[in-house]
């Protein structure tokens, strides 16, 4: 989840681009997709990925269009893009899907599906990559959660382009 210095996941403008991205993190993401098999979204992130990736051909955006992807929505009528549209139970389904077989599941965008996986403490491992910029203002990663969540801190990369990826697990 790319994450502003003051918290935030979308701006107050959520069509500006505001993360840091440069080869370096391309190709951390890139080894990354090797350890995943569904990409997971809420409805606005799809309706933002789905407009942007399916006509580029670059070996990312080949990744990005070819994984397998959930849309959770209550919506959306019908999806598409390799996707697979989650009408109901995010919080249930996600339990379920989370027995199965395969690799991991990312959750790639969305602070309300993340919200809800927080609540529920679906979430095996937050990968937060903190940008070197404050938005002042939009949409907060960890807006109303009630109860404290403590994390164990697995590690930290720090990119040229002035990113941080911080790694936690479940607390103890």
């Amino acid at each position: 989840m790319m994450v502003s210095l003051d918290g935030y996941t979308e701006s107050r403008d959520p069509d500006e681009y505001w993360f840091t991205f440069d080869e370096e993190m391309a190709a951390y993401m890139m080894d990354f997709f090797t350890t995943v098999d569904t990409f997971i979204y809420g409805r606005k992130s799809y309706e933002a990925m789905i407009a942007y990736w399916p006509p580029r051909d670059d070996a990312f955006a080949r990744v990005m269009n070819e994984t397998p992807k959930l849309v959770f929505s209550r919506t959306l009528a019908t999806v598409e893009w390799n996707s697979r549209l989650i009408p109901g139970d995010a919080a249930g389904e996600m339990r379920r899907l989370k027995q199965l077989p395969g690799k991991d599941m990312v959750l790639f965008a969305g602070a309300d599906l993340a919200k809800t996986f927080i609540k529920e403490g679906l979430i095996d491992e937050y990968r937060i990559i903190l940008n070197p910029v404050v938005l002042g203002a939009g949409k907060p990663l960890f807006a109303d959660i009630a109860e404290t969540t403590r994390l164990q801190h697995l590690w930290t990369r720090t990119f040229a382009c002035g990113t941080n990826l911080l790694v936690y697990g479940p607390g103890r």
